[in-house]
């Protein structure tokens, strides 16, 4: 047990040291030893995986970047998920390479064991950061139950400042009133929210809304409901 310590811990300092590193070879030889020095004993077992898992992601973004000749395709990192998020994101910026790249993003999630949600929240994100909108309604589109839902997609549109039409072609095929109701008030959609506040006998969320509106009409209508509720 305390060889199997020792081994753990002279890897551990091995690693740290490759993190140090910022060229990509030399990183990746120190993490080379780190590596072998954790498949000494069985119990630094995952050790050895993840440090090899990240030599493989390092030399994943390194074929990245020379294949689209720019470092913004991968910049340097830890993370798989990230990777996979620069990787979409860029084609915004390469719009003629947007397929190859979605390939080698999806090549990656199989690769590296990515989960699903995780991978769906990424493109996602990815999308709505770049401005590709018409792939994000794709993607929307792929599924007709997306393995996150629809919420995620309504809250993009709305953080992306896009117009009414597109924040309710995902928040339409959302079933949840509280989802709704929730969505509508991020967007500022105060009388469709209230129409799902009202649905909810919530005259809590009535005067939620009453204290975010500015329109006198729309404070009105919130007092006009919440004496309906209390009749």
């Amino acid at each position: 047990m305390l060889r199997s310590q020792k081994y753990i811990s002279a890897g551990s300092t091995m690693a740290r040291r490759a993190m140090e590193k910022t060229e990509v070879k030399e990183r990746a030889k120190m993490l080379q030893e780190a590596s072998k020095i954790f498949g000494l004993a069985k119990e630094s077992a995952f050790h050895k995986s993840s440090t090899d898992d990240y030599i493989e992601l390092l030399s994943e973004q390194e074929r990245l970047r020379k294949s689209y000749d720019s470092p913004d395709v991968a910049p340097k990192s830890t993370s798989v998920t990230s990777t996979i998020f620069s990787v979409i994101r860029f084609a915004g910026q390469r719009p003629r390479e947007a397929h190859r790249l979605f390939q080698d993003a999806e090549y990656l999630a199989k690769k590296f064991r990515v989960p699903e949600k995780r991978l769906w929240h990424a493109k996602v994100r990815a999308f709505a950061e770049s401005g590709q909108w018409a792939n994000l309604r794709n993607l929307a589109d792929s599924r007709a139950k997306p393995p996150i839902g629809f919420k995620p997609f309504a809250l993009a549109a709305i953080k992306g400042q896009q117009g009414v039409v597109e924040v309710m072609r995902y928040v339409e095929k959302i079933g949840s009133s509280e989802d709704r109701y929730e969505l509508f008030c991020e967007a500022g959609l105060w009388k469709r929210a209230l129409e799902e506040a009202t649905k909810l006998q919530d005259g809590r969320r009535i005067m939620h809304v009453r204290s975010l509106a500015t329109s006198p009409d729309v404070q009105q209508l919130c007092d006009e409901l919440v004496g309906r509720l209390g009749a």
